[in-house]
């Protein structure tokens, strides 16, 4: 590996001008400036970017803080953020704290040590005592959508409502469905809550029964799996399932198969996320769409703008295998 003591041999000068140059500051003149930039050039040198860092008090990496990578749903996220910010020239540092106090207590030290000036957050473990912690050394935070955090000045929502009523009315409108289960996930969470009352507005508006069919599930293939498994063994009457995110609906269609259940002739399901998984699982599923590349883009934006960014997506529903329609 190529070190600074051989850039600055080559070009004749101290290392400490090599590093001015590189970290762009003034003080060198433009014959210097050349034979250096030259060096580095021929040399093919690469900056530690660390070093880098702590001289400028500034990083070009992103933090971006999420529960886990088992939801396929976070790894899509994690790669659509990673695309835009390699296309805008940053790099992105990931933590992935599976909601433990401890594990962010740790990231967000990293996060200042380093001098990351830009934190993007998708974590329900991250308090208002941490965005202020995270403030006071002048990090800028952007919460996107899976926050317990209140008027952010800097945001990234989902309309959940709206997507899990565009779900259940296309059953019931569209595909003729009157009975539909709804799996949520954990109901302790806002996107939870709101995914459930879209479902439940969307029932009483266009079915006659006005049936609400609930199950509480953690948002893994297996509860979605196990939850259906159950439910279908006893009940014969469901004609529709909605599921609050892609991995619960899978474990359906698993339930569904093992049950001999057709889908989506006999019974028809929507998932909720659009991941890539969804359009391989067998039937393809049919999937509220809230992963769209242009939230990347939009954060980066505002990131390499210094701009405030608020905005809420609205989901739109993406038609596969799993509905008739």
């Amino acid at each position: 590996m190529v070190t600074i003591k051989e850039v600055a041999k080559m070009a004749d000068v101290s290392t400490a001008t090599v590093s001015r140059i590189i970290n762009n500051k003034a003080g060198a003149n433009i014959d210097t400036e050349k034979r250096v930039r030259e060096a580095i050039k021929k040399l093919e040198y690469e900056p530690n970017n660390i070093a880098r860092s702590l001289s400028n008090r500034s990083s070009n990496l992103i933090a971006l803080i999420i529960p886990n990578l088992n939801n396929p749903y976070f790894a899509d996220l994690v790669n659509i953020i990673e695309t835009s910010a390699y296309n805008y020239g940053y790099k992105l540092y990931l933590c992935n704290s599976n909601d433990s106090e401890e594990n962010i207590s740790y990231f967000l030290k990293n996060i200042v040590d380093n001098y990351i000036q830009n934190v993007i957050i998708n974590s329900l473990a991250i308090t208002k005592k941490d965005i202020e912690y995270l403030e006071k050394h002048n990090v800028n935070v952007i919460t996107i959508d899976r926050t317990n955090l209140d008027n952010q000045p800097n945001s990234i929502s989902v309309d959940h409502f709206e997507g899990s009523f565009l779900a259940t009315k296309h059953l019931v409108n569209n595909c003729g469905c009157e009975h539909i289960l709804f799996i949520s996930g954990e109901m302790n969470e806002q996107s939870s809550i709101n995914r459930f009352r879209g479902y439940q507005k969307a029932i009483q508006k266009f079915t006659k029964t006005h049936t609400i069919n609930l199950l509480e599930g953690d948002f893994t293939y297996k509860s979605g799996y196990e939850l259906a498994l159950k439910k279908l063994k006893t009940e014969n009457n469901i004609q529709g399932i909605i599921c609050a995110n892609d991995a619960m609906a899978i474990g359906v269609i698993n339930a569904c198969y093992e049950l001999g259940i057709s889908i989506p002739n006999s019974i028809q399901i929507i998932g909720y996320d659009n991941c890539v998984l969804s359009q391989y699982s067998t039937p393809s599923l049919t999937t509220v769409n809230q992963l769209d590349p242009k939230i990347g883009q939009m954060i980066m934006e505002s990131i390499k703008e210094n701009k405030a960014i608020q905005f809420e997506y609205i989901p739109e529903l993406i038609i596969r295998k799993t509905t008739k329609i």
